[in-house]
């Protein structure tokens, strides 16, 4: 069974924070509301599809305030601004912050759920992406240096004759040493294995422990 999406909705305000829990519930989505900033982040876990509608103003830390928090934690929870006041200076700081959307208090209900579903959508790309990373390194933690230098080489477009020659080996260990690395990656061509050799060289300098260039030999 699919994991039912968080709306998390944060105001001091308890008719107005009402009012957005009303407007998750009728989405027949999950709601868990908190007076403040402090509240949700002390009990926040990153656990499936999940988004934030924060008031702007409120006691302790601002709406903004809590962005810019979540960044520096390295947190990225699709975020929704609701503010009682058309204030265009901050609503282009907390874009820039990460909001994916500023609304006013008085914004209609349809107008609310729209932004909602707009942000449950940002989280589950977000999270189909950390999937495929922690796949990518799953499988680079599984593979040897050579395989790691044989899948840079095919990367590059390079032949298994070229990489043969490159590397000092026979023809045909290279052509088992790339089988092996199909199989272990669960490519089925070789186009599936250029893909992979393509994603390992976008992250290698973002989350792979070791960076392909250091397994030469």
């Amino acid at each position: 069974m699919d994991q039912l999406p968080v709306v998390y909705v944060i105001d001091d305000d308890p008719d107005a924070r009402q009012t957005l829990v009303s407007v998750v519930v009728s989405m027949r989505l999950e709601a868990v509301s908190f007076t403040n900033a402090s509240e949700f982040l002390a009990a926040y876990v990153e656990d499936g599809p999940c988004c934030l509608v924060t008031d702007l103003r409120m006691q302790g830390m601002s709406g903004l305030d809590l962005l810019r928090h979540l960044r520096t934690l390295k947190l990225v929870i699709p975020t929704i601004i609701v503010t009682g006041y058309a204030e265009t200076p901050i609503a282009v700081d907390a874009m820039h912050a990460g909001a994916v959307t500023f609304l006013e208090k008085t914004a209609p209900q349809h107008k609310i759920s729209m932004a909602i579903t707009e942000a449950l959508h940002v989280s589950e790309r977000l999270l189909a992406r950390k999937a495929e990373r922690d796949r990518i390194v799953q499988i680079w933690d599984a593979i040897n240096p050579e395989e790691r230098r044989i899948l840079k080489l095919v990367g590059q477009g390079k032949l298994n004759k070229e990489i043969a020659f490159e590397i000092g080996a026979a023809l045909r260990t290279i052509e088992d040493r790339r089988r092996r690395l199909m199989a272990k990656i669960g490519a089925e061509s070789i186009a599936d294995l250029i893909r992979f050799a393509v994603r390992v060289e976008e992250l290698e300098q973002q989350i792979l422990p070791d960076p392909v260039q250091s397994h030469a030999s």
